[in-house]
């Protein structure tokens, strides 16, 4: 009997490394195993179109030989493992080769939608139903590390007066591809917590992000130093504070350009409301985020115009998952690679 032997990829993006994480986390609760992290930095000279020609160009040069010239992974020098795992479009190209190299599945969490590899990879988890279709693709929750079973149980939030002393953790994002924040959303942001606050009576634990910008973390510092914010746990102070504080509020408030930090949320089994910028354009999150809310799990709410009177009655509309999204992950992965559950010691 052995333990399963998982190689982690892991880029340099947050919500990324997360998911990897997240099926490694799945996968060793469900059996016993070990998890191997392995950063992925391929080098400044190879961008993307030229990384993904390293799969085709292996087969005249070989697997070794490719990955030390754009990746500056030796293959030959690793533990074989069992399983390869991985999150980000720089790290397909890394996981199909390495798979390939030791004879094992390559299981990657994400879309991987437009990618001419996509249909090399042994196994994608796609969180939007539209791809589940596909022959290599199951639909599961987006992984994550969220433990809702080690949470304290939340504070039943089912009218005005529960948000009295209620906790609520507020997550900030920033700009991405698909959202721009302003002057104007911070402000609104911060117009929120203060009518929260003294309206609602809630006890508010923020915590900004790499993508936060700096006059939006700069104005949370000072919400705190007024007595508005609780807790503000500030990334750009190391030592701060960690994300199971915000996992263990009552309630979640997102800001919606993060597919990761909302799947966070929810996997948490608190209700979730998702703040939406004035700029945004159309992208496949929409659909991830519309599944969610369909779902009862999540409410979307535009920062312009709205006051605490409608984040509060969003935030008592949602109804919050049951079930524990690990194993519905596990679940779909043993459908697919029941090898990986078998002839390993008793979880």
């Amino acid at each position: 009997m052995t333990r399963l032997r998982i190689l982690v990829l892991l880029i340099d993006k947050t919500g990324h490394r997360h998911q990897a994480e997240g099926v490694a986390h799945v996968l060793a609760r469900a059996t016993p195993a070990e998890s191997v992290p392995l950063e992925v930095r391929p080098r400044r000279w190879a961008p993307p179109f030229l990384r993904n020609r390293t799969v085709a160009a292996a087969r005249w040069f070989g697997i070794p030989r490719v990955l030390k010239a754009v990746y500056g992974i030796d293959p030959d020098a690793l533990a074989p493992p069992d399983v390869i795992v991985g999150s980000g479009r720089p790290a397909v190209p890394v996981g199909i080769l390495l798979g390939r190299h030791f004879g094992v599945p390559h299981v990657y969490s994400g879309l991987a939608d437009g990618m001419r590899l996509a249909s090399a990879i042994d196994l994608r988890l796609v969180s939007v139903a539209a791809f589940a279709d596909e022959a290599n693709a199951v639909l599961t929750p987006v992984p994550c590390l969220v433990e809702p079973d080690r949470l304290p149980r939340p504070r039943p939030l089912r009218t005005r007066a529960d948000f009295t002393g209620a906790r609520v953790a507020l997550m900030l994002g920033g700009d991405a591809h698909s959202h721009r924040f302003d002057d104007d959303d911070w402000a609104g942001i911060a117009r929120l917590i203060g009518e929260m606050r003294t309206g609602f009576g809630v006890r508010w634990i923020v915590t900004n992000s790499r993508r936060t910008a700096a006059s939006a973390g700069d104005r949370m510092a000072a919400l705190a130093r007024e007595g508005l914010i609780e807790r503000f746990i500030d990334v750009r102070r190391p030592g701060s504070g960690t994300l199971a504080e915000l996992f263990a509020a009552d309630a979640i408030v997102v800001t919606e350009d993060s597919v990761s930090m909302m799947s966070e949320a929810v996997a948490a089994q608190r209700p979730v409301v998702a703040l939406r910028p004035r700029r945004m354009v159309p992208t496949l999150v929409d659909a991830i985020v519309g599944d969610l809310e369909r779902g009862g799990a999540l409410r979307v709410m535009p920062i312009a115009g709205r006051s605490a009177d409608d984040l509060a009655a969003a935030l008592l509309a949602v109804m919050p998952i049951a079930l524990d999204h690990r194993d519905a992950i596990a679940a779909a992965i043993r459908g697919r690679l029941p090898a990986l559950f078998s002839g390993r010691d008793p979880a």
